[in-house]
């Protein structure tokens, strides 16, 4: 830019510097914008998070958020969305409708491009349609509930919501193991899923011909008398106890029952099992329950993941770490290849299949998906598969 000005001083005056002048202005203009522009960091992309942190499904949350946190940090790694960099923010649902209403305005306030989340089907039952409202993608990993289902709004999944692991535990009880006598215990405040989850099972279970369970409800509080609802079911002389519930109330159910009677057969939804496992310890030996990925998967790739991952966060990759890496890395891929003029949701609907963690995930019209799942038994504190 020196040289330019020095140029054009030298040429002042001369009959040639008027018609060359226009062009050394517009280059200074050119060299001061740029030299402006240097050093100015690309405006990050923002997406929202929502899960629960502090409430009912808070032993969750820390993973919900790793997994989310990791896929962003892999992108960012490699270039972020086209050159900007992304932008995770973070919000606590609580697990309670007010604390989620509250999250959500806080993200669609800070103008996000999509949100991942919420943390259960009551939640986003009642989220979705102000998503789709405001024209702000909302996809969740974790919610279940068909209520939600074949509907042309903003809400998109990356799990079913058909309940096959309600079938693969009515055919087990009923088929490979030949019990009758089968009650469920349901915790009701999310009722979305834990309603239609049971309706499920009981028609599987007929189909395979049972006969519907007797259910025991509960909703969850600081003061669940978990030993007086495990008396409840004993009583009726159960062979198996189906726990429909999330993991930390289901594992304080088997921790229960065992005392009680250590020989039951117990089985349970997919919501509770993520982390079953480590909460329930010896108490849910044996239980019953399906798994939608292969944590001892020992693939190059999965290993690969699993190993930067425990680096990343000091903590094993768990089947909601999983999902929400799933969730947050189609976004990625939906936002990288984002049309002109296009939204999140068009994006995601025009390329429809991604390739997740150990499985395709394939939108329909309406944002929702198929995915499969394996019957499995916990064994030593691992899920093996029941056959």
């Amino acid at each position: 830019m020196v040289s330019s000005l020095t140029c054009l001083s030298r040429l002042s005056g001369a009959p040639r510097a008027r018609l060359w002048a226009p062009l050394y202005a517009g280059l200074i203009t050119l060299s001061v914008s740029l030299l402006l522009g240097c050093g100015k960091p690309p405006t990050p992309v923002q997406i929202g998070l929502l899960v629960d942190a502090t409430g009912l499904n808070s032993t969750q949350g820390i993973a919900a958020r790793n997994g989310a946190q990791f896929a962003i940090e892999q992108a960012n790694a490699n270039g972020g969305v086209n050159g900007q960099p992304i932008e995770l923010l973070f919000k606590d649902d609580a697990s309670t409708l007010a604390a989620a209403q509250q999250a959500f305005g806080e993200l669609i306030n800070s103008k996000v491009e999509a949100i991942i989340g919420p943390s259960s089907s009551m939640l986003a039952l009642q989220l979705a349609p102000y998503a789709t409202r405001a024209g702000v993608l909302l996809i969740s990993s974790t919610v279940m509930t068909p209520l939600l289902a074949g509907q042309d709004d903003q809400f998109f999944r990356t799990l079913s919501h058909k309940n096959p692991d309600a079938q693969q535990v009515a055919q087990h009880l009923q088929q490979d193991l030949g019990l009758v006598r089968v009650y469920a215990i349901v915790e009701e405040s999310n009722a979305a899923y834990t309603e239609p989850w049971l309706s499920d099972f009981n028609r599987y279970l007929q189909a395979a011909g049972g006969t519907p369970v007797a259910t025991l409800r509960f909703t969850h509080d600081g003061n669940t008398d978990y030993a007086g609802l495990a008396q409840q079911l004993l009583a009726e002389q159960p062979q198996a106890v189906v726990l429909v519930s999330n993991g930390s109330d289901a594992a304080l159910l088997a921790t229960q029952l065992r005392q009680r009677q250590p020989d039951l057969t117990l089985a349970a939804a997919a919501w509770a099992t993520a982390s079953l496992p480590e909460l329930g310890g010896q108490a849910v030996e044996g239980l019953i329950t399906p798994q939608v990925f292969d944590l001892q998967d020992t693939s190059p790739a999965f290993m690969a993941l699993q190993n930067a991952y425990v680096q990343r966060f000091k903590a094993l990759l768990n089947t909601i770490a999983i999902l929400n890496y799933n969730a947050a890395d189609v976004l990625v891929q939906a936002l990288r290849q984002r049309q002109a003029e296009e939204s999140v949701k068009q994006s995601l609907l025009r390329i429809r299949h991604f390739q997740g963690v150990q499985q395709q995930i394939d939108f329909d019209d309406f944002g929702d998906v198929d995915s499969p799942s394996t019957l499995k038994i916990i064994h030593a504190g691992q899920f093996i598969d029941a056959q």
